[in-house]
């Protein structure tokens, strides 16, 4: 009767422990599948933001891209109204200097303005005043006015200009290849020089651009 006791007791023990074990292997199992939902919904939650992240790049790139065309497309219109311009203004030289040219020959005579006879800045007014310009009447004056020119840069039309007695105090017209047009006060009246001749290169001044 004992022995049947002490059996009944056994069975109840480990049916408990059974029972136990089985809800303890149920709670781990639930802890494991709520970790794996967390962590999938983490991951969810993570991988969203990348995805707009990526869209918003994307419209990013596609706005940097149609403002360079529109650049590259201002840049090339912006090119083309300068050549337009640099034709242009080149045509406009090419006349001035075929006005300069047919002076040649005429006779300096100190403050006449032209049309038989001129001086240095007399001569280059009359010739720009032919195409509509108006400039100072004295060299140092035309010096001060206009656009500053860099020897290295000089272009047909532009003014240069010469300390020959003190200051700026001679102004001719430049028509290429380091020649330039002017009136002459040494018995020449209208000629061309060298602005690197030996006489006119340490002379040399400054340059100025009216066209």
């Amino acid at each position: 009767m004992i022995i049947k006791k002490t059996l009944l007791a056994a069975i109840f023990t480990l049916g408990f422990a059974g029972l136990s074990m089985n809800f303890s292997y149920a709670d781990e199992a639930e802890i494991f599948n709520n970790e794996v939902e967390t962590k999938t919904t983490v991951a969810k939650e993570v991988a969203e933001p990348v995805n707009i992240e990526v869209s918003e790049l994307e419209k990013l790139l596609a706005l940097n891209e149609e403002q360079t065309k529109i650049e590259e497309k201002v840049e090339k219109e912006r090119q083309a109204e300068k050549v337009e311009e640099e034709i242009s203004v080149s045509a406009d030289a090419d006349k001035l200097i075929v006005i300069a040219k047919s002076k040649l020959g005429s006779p300096y005579s100190f403050g006449s303005l032209g049309p038989s006879a001129f001086d240095c800045s007399g001569y280059t007014s009359y010739v720009f005043r032919q195409m509509g310009i108006s400039l100072p009447r004295t060299a140092s004056s035309q010096a001060y006015g206009g656009v500053k020119v860099t020897k290295a840069n000089l272009k047909k039309g532009d003014l240069v200009f010469f300390n020959t007695y003190g200051g700026i105090s001679h102004v001719g017209i430049y028509i290429e290849n380091g020649n330039f047009i002017h009136a002459s006060s040494y018995g020449s009246g209208v000629v061309v020089s060298n602005i690197n001749d030996s006489y006119y290169a340490p002379r040399y001044v400054t340059a100025a651009r009216y066209l």
